[in-house]
């Protein structure tokens, strides 16, 4: 077998090309990689330590005798820090303006809260705090019972908020109604006061109470007709009794709303201000610090629903109680009565109204010849469903006014007239 020289060196050249190639290829990117390093960090860091070097002789030159190397050393350092800091404040200075154009510190108090207008200042929610809070008072109450032949005392608590400097207070009738003893807790001081109970009004749910102390601070009462849904509304109290001086902030979420308690209808303003057992009686308060409503009830099953009595409808109620003990022309009719429901109606086959529970001896219902045990089931020819609708169509009458009672007893039905009187309470 014969070797083919010619073939043999062919391939050789071709393979030393290939290598020569690659050598250059590599020398080439090397070269590359190696001018891109000393340009990317050789150059400039000499050129740092030429400008400090050149920074520390004129320091040194201008300073000579005063000042050391060391001394030119620590300046140089001190001005990077101050530089540093400068270039960390402005960048914080323009993230917190963005942040704050971009609405990421949004407040809802704030948001809530109204402009100043006319005399009038915007408070914040602090301020308000520190303004209504001490004329918001705790108020303990106890009521004496006698269950299964055994007699004891039950003990409850609300709050309220002092309306002079002599010692009148306004809370819900429901906080004090039956008791015993009433006793109120000023903010500051630790034993508590007795308090005399000037008057009250269960169709508001209104009372007023007194102590004997002076030169108290007290609260200013706003117009509650100039609220709007939205604004702001911070309700001050003491819930559960023992976490007096409780404040919680929120917004006005409706108006005129009607809310059915214990038989009697109410329009209140409902807030989502968080209101618990313990802040009833306590003032519901504006952007200017003035009480606008007073809590009186919430939604037990259910969060952000806490209704108050709006202020301009009791303002009147409050000043009658103080100067006379009672509201003077509300007419009464001299009963108690419970709504007879479907279910109760079916069990003793009675008809849909209103069931006489009790009456005011010597009252206007007494003296028609209603008794207990009576079922009324219209009043003036308008059909009786629940008790709320006899409170409803009595307030629409004055004192002296007549109402036709139909009345349901024992399997027959009577037509009573009645002249309302005066409520004396």
């Amino acid at each position: 077998m014969k070797r083919n020289k010619k073939g043999a060196w062919k391939t050789s050249s071709v393979v030393l090309t290939v290598i020569g190639t690659s050598l250059a290829v590599i020398l080439i990117v090397g070269s590359a990689a190696m001018m891109f390093v000393f340009f990317r960090y050789v150059m400039p860091e000499r050129q740092a330590s030429a400008a400090i070097a050149t920074e520390s002789t004129s320091a040194t030159d201008n300073n000579a005798g005063d000042k050391t190397t060391s001394d030119t050393s620590d300046k140089i350092t001190a001005t990077q820090t101050e530089a540093a800091q400068t270039t960390t404040a402005e960048s914080k200075g323009t993230d917190a303006a963005a942040s704050t154009t971009s609405g990421k510190h949004f407040s809802v108090t704030d948001a809530a809260t109204l402009p100043d207008s006319g005399t009038k200042t915007a408070l914040s929610v602090s301020e308000i705090a520190n303004s209504v809070g001490p004329a918001t008072v705790s108020i303990n109450v106890e009521v004496a019972y006698s269950m299964y032949g055994q007699t004891g005392t039950a003990q409850a608590s609300g709050s309220g908020f002092i309306v002079s400097s002599d010692g009148y207070i306004v809370t819900n009738n429901h906080v004090i109604e039956g008791a015993d003893s009433v006793k109120v807790i000023i903010p500051g001081d630790t034993e508590p006061v007795d308090a005399e109970v000037v008057g009250t009004d269960t169709s508001t749910d209104v009372a007023v109470l007194k102590i004997d102390r002076e030169d108290l601070p007290y609260v200013t009462l706003g117009d509650s007709s100039a609220l709007q849904v939205g604004e702001l509304a911070v309700a001050i109290g003491n819930p559960f009794g023992d976490l007096a001086g409780t404040v919680t902030a929120g917004v006005i979420s409706a108006l005129d709303r009607e809310v059915t308690i214990g038989g009697q209808s109410y329009n209140l303003i409902q807030t989502d201000a968080s209101i618990n057992s313990g802040n009833s009686g306590g003032p519901l308060v504006n952007s200017y610090g003035e009480v606008i409503g007073i809590t009186n009830a919430k939604v037990s099953e259910a969060e952000g629903l806490g209704f108050a009595i709006p202020i301009n409808d009791i303002k009147s109620v409050i000043e009658d109680l103080v100067n006379n003990g009672y509201v003077k022309g509300r007419p009464a009719i001299g009963i108690g009565v419970i709504t007879v429901e479907q279910t109760t109606a079916d069990q003793y086959g009675w008809p849909l109204g209103a069931y006489v529970k009790e009456i005011t001896s010597g009252g206007a219902a007494d003296k028609a010849g209603v008794k207990t045990g009576d079922i009324i089931t219209a009043v003036d020819g308008t059909a009786i469903t629940s008790s709320a609708d006899i409170s409803k169509i009595k307030n629409e009458h004055k004192v002296g006014d007549s109402l036709e009672l139909t009345i349901y007893r024992n399997g027959d039905t009577m037509n009573l007239s009645i002249v309302l009187e005066e409520a004396k309470a």
